[in-house]
């Protein structure tokens, strides 16, 4: 991570980008409400739906940040030789348009569009917009997580019963077997899983095939809420580890802080 020069953002710049990309990411939402559920039905999979509302999205997206915040970048048009080089720009814009794709395509309620600012590597403010829903999650990194603008926090620490829920990713049973004595569910979104156990809906989610793209703003907003993300030895998750575009190596589980083995004791890896 590069050494922070000095010059970081001021309490009202951070409230001017918070309230732009808020609204940014509203006018995304309708963009892709007019295309949500209109994948062709014979298909699994609508790639070409996919595709037009993923380019729809960070078009929108791009521009508006990109025309009103000169020095801003984005992740996604940088190479691993840039990001590693002393010219790489110092604030970075990690987007994912269309988190939840197939459920979009499907007409299923769970998918949205993250944004996460980093500066010099370091997280600065994260969103997650859930169209269906309409929630607006946003976050300023270490301080505070909101949903539509009011206070979130992940669940106070209790004892796992036949009432926890754990969120998971679409292949967890061919990868586990688990004696969670709880609710299994997965919803389709990685970032609105984090979402939901960052506002205490969910104890904790498990996550896996994942790029930085997908965890950037969901983390932001975990932690601010008072969770964090480990691998399963324990190790923590830092984004800025990721950076470079590397795949992210193995599950993680996003959980409040100081629970993280809880979850785990009650996986066991398929051979």
């Amino acid at each position: 991570m590069k050494k922070d020069d000095g010059g970081s953002l001021t309490e009202p710049e951070l409230w001017t980008l918070k309230e732009f990309v808020e609204n940014t990411l509203r006018k995304s939402g309708a963009l892709l409400m007019e295309l949500y559920g209109h994948g062709d039905p014979g298909l699994k999979f609508d790639d070409h739906l996919v595709t037009e509302a993923d380019n729809a999205a960070w078009g929108l997206i791009s521009s508006k940040i990109k025309g009103s915040f000169e020095g801003h970048c984005f992740l996604r048009e940088l190479n691993a030789e840039q990001v590693a080089s002393d010219e790489c720009p110092r604030f970075i814009w990690i987007v994912d348009p269309l988190d939840g794709a197939a459920s979009f395509q499907a007409g299923l309620p769970v998918w949205g569009i993250s944004a996460a600012l980093f500066e010099l590597f370091w997280p600065v403010l994260g969103f997650l917009y859930l169209p269906v829903t309409g929630e607006l999650y946003s976050a300023y990194a270490q301080r505070e997580a909101l949903l539509n603008d009011e206070p979130i926090r992940v669940r106070e620490k209790s004892t796992i019963d036949n009432e926890s829920l754990v969120l998971v990713y679409s292949r967890f049973h061919q990868d586990f077997t688990s004696d969670f004595p709880g609710k299994i569910r997965n919803f389709g979104s990685s970032a609105g899983h984090m979402a939901y156990v960052a506002r205490g809906a969910a104890d904790a989610c498990v996550l896996k095939n994942l790029t930085v793209r997908d965890l950037a703003a969901g983390s932001i907003i975990l932690e601010a809420a008072g969770g964090e993300i480990r691998f399963l030895d324990g190790k923590r998750f830092h984004v800025g580890d990721y950076l470079d575009g590397s795949r992210v190596d193995g599950p993680v589980i996003a959980a409040p802080k100081g629970t993280y083995g809880s979850f785990a004791n009650h996986l066991k890896a398929m051979r």
